[in-house]
């Protein structure tokens, strides 16, 4: 909501939201009376209104997903892409989407901090740990999606080959 400033909100139907702005409850906390993440969340929503962000996230965050899925089908690497565009999971090793959490530990850990890390050493910045998601901000250009693409081509590419043998 602030865009990366410290801001906290709440909300509720009219009858419990009039108790605490008629004083009848007393509301504090460590972001309240806070003017700069006021103004950064004002600045943010405004901008959310009035530029294509989250049509723009959702569309590179498909591409991104869709490109991850032809790289690794076509690497013959088991894999299942969950999620959203805008934060996706990318579990290696597996077939199907997991249902549960169990069924995401099926995944091939090691695999994916080899591709991870290889990656982070050619500047795409994932997490290293597979069961954090990948996000996407309104700054991550075509450009970059491009670039992503290539990298993780060249990465699942590099650790197939280097594995000598059919991952998965």
């Amino acid at each position: 909501m602030g865009n990366g400033f410290p801001i906290a909100a709440i909300g509720g139907d009219a009858k419990v939201m009039g108790i605490i702005e008629g004083g009848g409850v007393a509301h504090g906390g460590s972001f309240a009376g806070n003017i700069v993440g006021v103004a950064a969340a004002d600045a943010t929503l405004e901008i959310l209104e009035t530029e294509p962000i989250i049509e723009t996230i959702n569309q590179r965050g498909r591409r991104l997903m869709e490109g991850f899925d032809e790289i690794l089908g076509d690497a013959g690497i088991p894999h299942s892409i969950t999620g959203l565009p805008p934060m996706f999971g990318l579990i290696l090793g597996v077939d199907e989407e997991p249902a549960d959490f169990r069924d995401y530990c099926a995944g091939d850990d090691r695999l994916y901090e080899r591709v991870s890390m290889a990656l982070i050493e050619r500047g795409v910045m994932p997490e290293k740990d597979g069961s954090e998601p990948w996000f996407l901000c309104y700054s991550h250009t075509e450009e970059l999606i491009d670039e992503t693409l290539t990298v993780f081509e060249q990465v699942v590419k590099e650790v197939k080959r280097s594995a000598g043998r059919r991952l998965g």
